[in-house]
């Protein structure tokens, strides 16, 4: 078992974007962490011809987690029940539409031998700027962000400040969500299907089980890629003439968010 692996979930519509994601990884993986990929198993054929399997391990999204459907709230259970299949003690889960832009090790994402770094903060960035754009976007990104929040916060039993957990790529403990479900899940008979349902942010629900059962020590970290929520965001940072290279001063890549259409690469 390796101690920690890359891992995406992806599928069809977004090959292209994982292309992008999997050159990103084979130029920068200093350290040449192993690099998991799932799909549906309709998908399979379609990804072992497109991509580089010396390289990239696939492997069926039926193999971690059965659905019936690929949906936005299936990819979350997936992603989150990625540990099952017992190949890592950590893993970094990164989305297709993300890439890196310099040299990464395992350091970068494990605090010591048995710890890794956990994406906590209060994402002030991102809320600064939206404060000046809800009429833009139509809608109040930080109503949505602390109603979500909340709601998991609720359940176990925590106030004070709202942390985001995400965006992604994060870094995941095996040993946290193999707590969440034999210490919470499987005692309230309940399934993550139905964590989602009820709340579908599994960026929070493993971070506020964390900070509920301490299953590991949290070593909180900032974001490691610069991620693009919206397009009024990319349009206001390449009028402002920002480049890959003065993110790279503190990022370790971008995520070009693909559901308002954008690049491939920023």
């Amino acid at each position: 078992m390796d101690k920690i692996v890359l891992y995406t979930k992806s599928y069809r519509n977004d090959l292209e974007r994982l292309k992008v994601s999997v050159d990103s990884i084979k130029r920068y993986n200093v350290d040449n962490i192993k690099y998991y990929v799932s799909a549906p198993s309709a998908d399979l054929s379609l990804f072992k011809n497109s991509l580089d399997t010396s390289y990239v391990n696939i492997v069926s999204d039926d193999d971690i987690h059965p659905v019936d459907a690929q949906s936005w709230r299936t990819q979350q259970v997936v992603k989150s029940n990625f540990w099952k299949l017992g190949v890592c003690e950590n893993y970094v889960m990164l989305d297709s539409d993300s890439y890196f832009i310099k040299d990464f090790r395992v350091s970068d994402f494990m605090y010591d031998e048995n710890t890794p770094y956990t994406v906590m903060h209060e994402q002030k960035d991102l809320f600064e700027w939206t404060s000046k754009y809800k009429s833009i976007l139509g809608f109040d990104p930080y109503n949505s962000f602390t109603e979500d929040r909340k709601k998991i916060m609720e359940v176990f039993e925590r106030s004070s400040r709202i942390y985001d957990f995400g965006p992604g790529p994060i870094i995941w403990s095996s040993k946290v969500w193999k707590s969440l479900e034999t210490d919470y899940i499987q005692p309230n008979e309940l399934t993550f299907d139905k964590l989602i349902e009820f709340c579908p942010s599994e960026f929070t629900w493993y971070g506020e089980y964390l900070l509920h059962s301490k299953a590991i020590d949290i070593i909180p970290i900032e974001p490691i890629f610069k991620f693009f929520h919206f397009a009024q965001q990319y349009q206001m940072y390449k009028q402002l003439g920002y480049t890959e290279e003065d993110f790279s001063s503190v990022y370790f890549g971008i995520v070009m968010q693909s559901n308002w259409g954008a690049p491939l690469k920023y």
